[in-house]
């Protein structure tokens, strides 16, 4: 799949029907709210899915506006609408920013050399890529050419996460092999769920589809035609899956690294050392461990290593050094 599809929004009358409310009566109440400036419908109605307990998404580009204003809620009979307020220089800026990028083809898709799109950004960027406009005299947000021009960068958000995902599993498949507890076997096959899912996605927004949330996931792969890995731990420990990726299991091990997880603090109490993570959770013992995952192997065990991630003493991150060259043409 090396184009994309631009899946064309319903009009706002039309989404908004699955939740029996007009396009006029969502006007009227941003209006009460003095929120001035184009608005439009974003989330899953405004990408083609949602049913009659949505919740109703609401963007108002506002100018002067330095920094996002919200969650304003509003309520319609026993319908939410969420309303948010955004600068109305952000879109224009965001496609200025992410033209620059350079980008790489892949047989699934275009996606950018350079990790340029953060958690935060993603969710609002997502959802305007799909946004629909509630007034009759507003354009679309973005243009075809400027949606081709973001779509590099949102994939390799969900490029980064994929390969983590993957390589977590690539750990409880190698754990359980060599005997690890009863937790690290039950849990394989719902990591390789989850791997599964995240190339699903990278997939997806390869193709125009960008949907936010995760439980739109199966609808969005349906929409699109894609073909669904089979559940579960593969046979062959996930070299069909990630060659989906263009990816191969050593390769993933050697992109993803192991860091000291984010949030630890060192603490004494009653003259005893102990770790802190980022939930608060205490420990007396840890491991300490850095570098790409591969090297880190072979000086600890995967069920060792899988532990520290789940007691949040380590961290998995996609190494931006080894992808771009692995992506690099």
């Amino acid at each position: 799949m090396t184009g994309t599809v631009r899946l064309r929004p319903p009009d706002a009358g039309q989404a908004l029907a699955t939740v029996g409310l007009t396009a006029g009566r969502i006007t009227a109440l941003v209006d009460e709210g003095k929120a001035h400036g184009p608005r439009y419908l974003v989330g899953s109605l405004a990408s083609g899915f949602g049913n009659a307990r949505s919740d109703v998404d609401v963007h108002v580009l506002v100018d002067g506006l330095e920094q996002p204003v919200g969650s304003r809620l509003r309520h319609v009979g026993d319908t939410t609408v969420d309303v948010e307020l955004f600068p109305a220089q952000w879109p224009a800026r965001e496609v200025a920013r992410l033209s620059g990028v350079p980008v790489a083809d892949l047989p699934f898709g275009r996606v950018a050399l350079d990790p340029a799109v953060r958690g935060s950004q993603r969710r609002w960027l997502c959802r305007w890529v799909h946004a629909v406009p509630l007034d009759a005299g507003t354009g679309a947000l973005f243009s075809e050419e400027e949606v081709r021009a973001l779509l590099p960068a949102i994939v390799r958000q969900a490029l980064d996460r994929a390969l983590v995902d993957a390589a977590v599993a690539l750990l409880a498949d190698r754990a359980t092999r060599e005997g690890a507890d009863g937790w690290t076997a039950q849990a394989s096959g719902y990591l390789w769920n989850r791997a599964a899912r995240g190339v699903l996605e990278v997939h997806c927004r390869a193709a125009g589809d960008v949907t936010t949330g995760e439980k739109w996931l199966p609808a969005r792969v349906r929409r699109l035609g894609l073909p669904l890995p089979d559940p579960g731990p593969p046979a062959d420990g996930g070299a069909g899956l990630l060659a989906r990726l263009a990816w191969t299991p050593s390769g993933v091990l050697e992109a993803v690294r192991v860091r000291p997880a984010e949030g630890l603090r060192r603490a004494d109490l009653a003259g005893r050392g102990f770790l802190v993570n980022r939930h608060d959770r205490l420990f007396t013992e840890w491991l300490e461990a850095e570098g790409p995952l591969a090297r880190v192997l072979e000086e600890h065990s995967p069920g060792r290593l899988l532990d520290a991630f789940r007691r949040a003493q380590l961290d998995l991150v996609a190494d931006p050094d080894v992808v771009r060259g692995r992506l690099r043409p």
